[in-house]
């Protein structure tokens, strides 16, 4: 070829190099999401806006007032909800978590430290997303994707045994994001055990408060405390300055029969005293599967349950209104389906708890409009 050969050659190859990258196209380096911190948009559940950290459940004075457990686990996020209106395309969540356990033996990392998306799509409530924690402190995950660009209301529950530092959502950059308007209704407060809190539920929008609150399209408050829901006097001070729709008290697991005696009637006068009209449900202990078969499983929940229901008896006689009493008898079921561990609830047992407590919480909410 030669010398002058060669160096046609390369400038007819680099020609045709700089022709096909003239006329074709060049993609853009791909962006990521546009971030936007969930303190921006619309939180529902939280009784008191003066808290210590954002998503904590009790109000900073709570510190050195309630018992060090109780305080300990007012920094879970159970029941705590955001909610917001998108056209996004695709959702993405990064939140920091404050326990390094994310998860338990018999409760999944996405109840205990997960995040649970849910979509609104004619009138009712959809479940469409699940972040999945996998390292402490911080997860990225992606919620959802693909979806149609449309402006829809969406909510997303914050995990249920472990407390949030930060969360942000993530959409893409073109997409808008907006805070939902906030409840006008007034919430219904919870106040139990590791159940109300919602152990040990697969997701955090399963727990009983959280089904009942999509299903009645209602806000609620979760004030469940494992292993502490004993119904002391600072407790009931803390749930009295509430001003809910309706009290639902559902802590008889965590209470002897002594303990229901002793301090379940001046709770409800305290809650009486301070809100003469609102309803309040009380709930007996669900029946545990080896009640069936071990005496004194069996004799320990009616000895709770009995206690309830003399309470129920004087308050009545004293004149207290606007009193349900609720059986538990029913609430899980009957088959043993309903627990992960023979106490707390599989997400079948809540969607039972859930579906036996509706019609009391509804009649309730009617008589209180």
């Amino acid at each position: 070829m030669g010398r002058i050969g060669v160096l046609l050659g390369l400038l007819m190859a680099g020609g045709m190099r700089n022709s096909w990258c003239a006329g074709t196209p060049v993609t853009p380096p791909a962006t990521g999401p546009r971030w936007v911190d969930a303190r921006e948009l619309t939180l529902e559940g939280r009784g008191w806006s003066d808290t210590k950290d954002f998503y904590d459940r009790l109000p900073a004075k709570a510190e050195g007032r309630v018992r060090a457990s109780v305080w300990g686990l007012s920094h879970d996020s159970a029941g705590l909800r955001v909610r917001f209106v998108t056209d996004a395309t695709a959702l993405s969540a990064r939140w920091t978590v404050r326990k390094e356990s994310l998860a338990m033996s018999h409760m999944a990392a996405t109840g205990v430290s997960g995040l649970d998306l849910y979509v609104k799509e004619n009138g009712r409530w959809h479940w469409i997303g699940t972040g999945r924690p996998e390292h402490f402190p911080t997860n990225e995950k992606s919620l959802v994707s693909g979806l149609a660009a449309k402006e829809r209301e969406f909510a997303l529950y914050l995990p249920l045994y472990n407390g949030v530092k930060e969360l942000q959502l993530g959409v893409p950059p073109e997409a808008k994001l907006r805070a939902a308007p906030p409840a006008t209704a007034k919430p219904v407060v919870f106040y139990g055990t590791s159940i109300t809190q919602g152990g040990c539920a697969s997701r955090s929008g399963m727990a009983y408060p959280a089904l009942l609150g999509r299903s009645l399209d209602w806000p609620t408050i979760n004030l469940g405390f494992s292993g502490n829901a004993h119904s002391e006097p600072e407790m009931a001070a803390l749930l009295a300055e509430l001003a809910p729709a309706v009290y639902v008290l559902d802590p008889l697991p965590n209470m002897t029969a002594e303990m229901v005696t002793e301090r379940l009637e001046p709770l409800v006068k305290t809650l009486r005293q301070a809100h003469p009209d609102t309803p309040i449900l009380l709930v007996e202990s669900i029946d545990y599967p080896a009640g069936e078969l071990v005496t004194a499983t069996r004799e320990n929940i009616a000895a709770k349950n009995a206690a309830l229901q003399q309470v129920y008896q004087r308050l009545q006689e004293a004149g207290i209104k606007h009193l349900t009493y609720v059986s538990g008898g029913q609430l899980i079921g009957l088959d043993g389906l309903g627990t992960v561990d023979g106490v707390h609830p599989t997400d079948l047992g809540f969607a039972r708890m859930a579906e036996g407590l509706q019609p009391d919480l509804q009649r309730a909410l009617k008589s209180a409009r």
